[in-house]
Formats: C-alpha cells, sequence, structure tokens
C-alpha cells in the first residue's frame, strides 16, 4: 500500500490551486479578454462589411435602375440641348438680321448723302459754268455805253444820297475820321480821265474831303463798278449781280433737294 501523508496531499492541493489561480489571472484571464476583443473586432468588420455589402447592393440597384433609364435620360438631355440650340440659333439669326439692316441702313443712308453732296456739286458746277458762260458772254456783247451809264448812275445815287440818306452819309464820313481817304475802285475797264475825274469828285463830296482813288482792273465784273469807301460798299458791276443770281440759284435749288415734312 501507498504511504500517503494527508498533510503532503492538502499542500499538493493548495499548491495546484493556487498555481491554478496565478494561471487564471495572468494567462486564461488575458487570453479570454484577448479573444473577446478580437471576436468583438471580427463582429464590428462583420458588421462593416454587412453594411458596406448593403450600401454596394443600394448603389448597384440604382446604377441598374439608371441604366435602365439610360436611353430616356440620354434622349431628354438631347432634346433639351436641341431646343436650346434653336432658341440660340434663332436669337443669333435675329442679331445677325438686325445688324445687317442697321448695316444697310447706314450704307443706304451714307449713299443718300454721298448722293446728295455729288448732286449738290453737279448742281453748283452747272450753275457755276452757266454763269461763268453769262459772264464771258456779256463780255463779249455788253456795249460799252452801258459801262459807261453804270458808272453814271452811282454817280449820281451817291449824289443823291445827300438829299435821301443823310445818315448814311454821315456813317461814311464818320468811318473815315481816323483812316487815309482811300476809295478802292474795281472796274472791268480802264477809267477814261472824264470818268476819273468825276469820280473823285463825287467821293470827295461824299467824304467832306479830299479822297484818293486805288483803281483795280476786274474784267469778271463784265461792266459797272464797285467801289469801297469806308465801311461801305457801293457796287452796280454786271458780274456782281450773276454772282448774286448764282447765290439765289443755288439757294433754290437746296430749298427744292431737301425733303417735304410728313
Amino acid at each position: 500500500m501507498l504511504d500517503l501523508d494527508l498533510g503532503t496531499i492538502i499542500w499538493e492541493i493548495v499548491n495546484f490551486l493556487v498555481l491554478t489561480v496565478i494561471l487564471y489571472f495572468l494567462v486564461f484571464k488575458p487570453m479570454t479578454k484577448r479573444a473577446e476583443e478580437r471576436a468583438a473586432e471580427k463582429a464590428a468588420t462583420r458588421a462593416a462589411l454587412l453594411h458596406d455589402r448593403e450600401a454596394a447592393a443600394e448603389k448597384l440597384a440604382e446604377l441598374d435602375e439608371r441604366l435602365l433609364n439610360l436611353d430616356e435620360e440620354i434622349e431628354q438631355i438631347t432634346d433639351e440641348a436641341y431646343r436650346n440650340s434653336q432658341i440660340q440659333q434663332k436669337d443669333l439669326l435675329n442679331a445677325t438680321q438686325e445688324e445687317a439692316n442697321q448695316i444697310m441702313m447706314e450704307a443706304i443712308s451714307e449713299a443718300r448723302k454721298e448722293q446728295e453732296v455729288d448732286i449738290k456739286r453737279s448742281q453748283m458746277d452747272l450753275v457755276n459754268t452757266v454763269i461763268k458762260i453769262s459772264n464771258d458772254t456779256l463780255s463779249q456783247v455788253t456795249p460799252p455805253k452801258v459801262h459807261d451809264e453804270l458808272i453814271d448812275e452811282l454817280s449820281r445815287t451817291i449824289w443823291n444820297m445827300g438829299k435821301t440818306n443823310m445818315r448814311l452819309v454821315q456813317t461814311v464820313r464818320d468811318s473815315l475820321v481816323d483812316r487815309i481817304p482811300i476809295v478802292e475802285i474795281s472796274v472791268p475797264r480802264e477809267l477814261s480821265t472824264e470818268q476819273h475825274m468825276k469820280l473823285i469828285n463825287t467821293f470827295n463830296a461824299l467824304a467832306d474831303k479830299e479822297v484818293e482813288l486805288e483803281i483795280s482792273i476786274q474784267p469778271e465784273l463784265v461792266a459797272g463798278i464797285k467801289a469801297r469807301i469806308g465801311d461801305v460798299v457801293a457796287d452796280n458791276s454786271i458780274g456782281t449781280h450773276l454772282n448774286s443770281l448764282r447765290d439765289d440759284i443755288n439757294l433754290k435749288l437746296e430749298m427744292l433737294a431737301e425733303p417735304e415734312d410728313d
């Protein structure tokens, strides 16, 4: 028979229990806690995977649905793009048409202005040509007697100013107060000695002092005389009348060319 010592057995049991407690706290419990933590991590990972799988499934379902409606969406987008394109083309066409109309109206206006300028220039050239021809013709056909009579007429008119228009006579004299009494005479041909003396006497009486005559020959006057004394000009030459007639004709042509008011 085995000789069993109760004290030894109890000691061994106590040692076993102590060792078991030590192993529980030092080995088994940490391993259990770690296993629980890993199990919780696995559960969380599995839950996350399930959530991601469900989300992916939802996205996939949405994608499948969009793919099923893709043709309809493409058609809608295409129709909308076409309508927008038509609207833009119409707006662009309208803007282009308006710009083209504006350019055309401006071009027509400029053409009309140029035409009016050309017509006016042509009219003036025509009138000037007619006046020049008339001037040249009158220069050839007007007898010297007409020229002499026009000079005499001017002399008589100045003499009569003392009776009919003394205010004008005084104006001439006042304008000569601070001036040299010079009379500028323009005639189409040389004055005779008699005409020269008559004009000196006439203007001496007008100025109430002795005057000097500065005579220039201007054939375009045709016949008659043009005289300036002080601020007064006396002119009864045919050339001046022709120039006045030319201005009147040009003015009437301009009035006729103006558009009538509606």
